[in-house]
C-alpha cells in the first residue's frame, strides 16, 4: 500500500478507492484482469476453462496527484499466472480505426 507518493514526497494518501468502468460499457462493476486456463492437448469431449479474475483499487496522491493502482488478488493471480494461465487476446486492428 502507497504510504508516501513517489513522485512528491507526499504523505497525503487516499488509500483503498475503487475503479470503476465506463456504465455504458459494464454497469458500475470496477475494471478489472482474468487469467483463464489454457485448453489442454488431449481435451476431453466436455471442458469449461477455469479462470481467476481481480478487480482494481487505487490510491491517490493528494499532494500531485499520482496515482497507484493494485489489487488484492496478486497471490492468486501469479498462481494461475505460474500454472500457465493466459489473459484473453484482443485483435486491435479490429477496434481501431485505419
Amino acid at each position: 500500500m502507497m504510504k508516501q507518493c513517489p513522485e512528491c514526497g507526499s504523505t497525503e494518501i487516499i488509500p483503498d478507492l475503487l475503479v470503476f468502468a465506463d456504465r455504458s460499457t459494464s454497469g458500475q462493476n470496477p475494471p478489472y484482469v482474468s487469467l483463464t486456463e489454457p485448453e489442454p492437448q488431449n481435451r476431453p469431449f466436455v471442458w469449461m476453462p477455469k479462470s481467476v479474475s481481480a478487480g482494481f483499487r487505487a490510491a491517490v496522491c493528494g499532494g500531485c496527484g499520482y496515482t497507484h493502482f493494485y489489487t488484492m488478488q496478486h497471490a492468486a493471480l501469479l498462481d494461475t499466472y505460474k500454472k500457465g494461465y493466459k489473459s484473453q487476446q484482443y485483435n486491435l486492428s479490429i477496434l481501431l480505426p485505419m
